[in-house]
């Protein structure tokens, strides 16, 4: 086999994966791990079969640093919630990027809407000391989506505190005990602040199950995920 047409064949791979036309030389003696120097050299020779399954190693090689760099990318940590309801009023968001007063757009809360919106990971919720109280995932849905829906599920008996009613819409107070009783509440009652990192989507549910088994006695999640 000449170097060429080794070359190619790797090319033609980058080319299919990235969904391009062309790729220049540079960018495929990154792909390869190798010098564009290197690269021509290669081009120009026929390949010994030690050359060739060394060019392939190298490749390997190449690929393992590239996923190692983009395992896990912190798209934003413990940021502070600001629930907001929805139109309908029946579900909150974890923000709004628009001020409901005065109708003005937060350039930063839209690009950190628009950038959860293009990400798949993991996500995790804290309490208002900053502990970690859930993890979640985000696989088909984009984070943007599951951190709300997450948000607003109703999780039973699981999620719950201790708390009192006080009826400040109407009457008026008089003092006196109120009955204390366990309510299941949703995350936007106790979270306070997010973190969200992107993840490759075949090492999503790994990292998820890392950290929910890292921390069962103290994340509110009830299955334990298989590594």
């Amino acid at each position: 086999m000449t170097g060429a047409e080794l070359l190619e064949a790797f090319a033609k791979q980058a080319r299919s994966r990235r969904d391009i036309d062309s790729l220049p030389d540079a960018e495929l003696a990154r792909e390869l791990g190798i010098s564009v120097a290197m690269l021509h050299a290669y081009r120009k020779k026929e390949l010994t079969p030690t050359q060739a399954a060394t060019l392939i190693e190298k490749h390997g090689r190449a690929a393992e640093r590239r996923l190692t760099a983009s395992a896990i990318i912190p798209i934003v940590e413990f940021f502070e919630l600001d629930a907001t309801w929805t139109v309908q009023g029946k579900t909150c968001n974890i923000f709004s990027p628009r001020n409901e007063e005065t109708g003005k757009e937060n350039r930063y809360l839209a690009a950190l809407r628009k950038r959860l919106t293009q990400a798949h990971g993991i996500y995790i919720f804290h309490d208002s000391r900053g502990r970690a109280i859930y993890a979640g995932k985000a696989v088909e849905q984009n984070l943007w989506k599951e951190m709300n829906n997450a948000f607003n599920r109703d999780r039973g008996e699981v999620q719950n505190i201790k708390r009192a009613y006080h009826p400040v819409t109407r009457g008026t107070f008089g003092g006196g005990l109120v009955k204390i009783k366990k309510q299941s509440v949703a995350l936007h009652h106790i979270a306070s602040y997010a973190s969200a990192y992107e993840v490759p989507d075949g090492l999503i549910g790994k990292f998820e199950a890392l950290i929910v088994r890292s921390f069962a006695n103290d994340l509110l999640n009830v299955r334990m995920e298989t590594i």
